[in-house]
């Protein structure tokens, strides 16, 4: 049985992925802990596809943190027709430990 380094925490918000090439999008986050997040996106990437996450854990933080991330996991979602249709895995570059402290904070027990 696979074991995780960190505890993951399930919140929702806004994400702009960023591609090497510029382009962006808009994705929702599932779960999110120091070494990754899944998140849901209208379009799809490639595994070992390198991008920019750029997000605010709450509307009023100051800053905007800006972290490269590598795709680990695509799928489809059960719904083709909705804005959420994929779901991506990806894995910090560089993990985030003060996420933790901060994720705390916005989940319910």
């Amino acid at each position: 049985m696979e074991r995780r380094a960190n505890e993951r925490y399930r919140v929702w918000f806004p994400l702009t992925v960023v591609t090497d090439e510029g382009q962006e999008g808009t994705a929702i986050s599932y779960d999110v802990s120091a070494s990754g997040l899944l998140m849901a996106c209208p379009g799809s990437l490639q595994v070992d596809d390198v991008v920019t996450l750029r997000f605010k854990l709450a509307s009023d933080d100051q800053d905007e943190r800006n972290v490269q991330a590598k795709i680990i996991r695509v799928e489809a979602t059960t719904d083709p027709e909705g804005p959420w249709r994929y779901r991506m895995a990806v894995e910090f570059l560089t993990p985030q430990p003060d996420l933790e402290g901060l994720l705390e904070g916005q989940v319910e027990d």
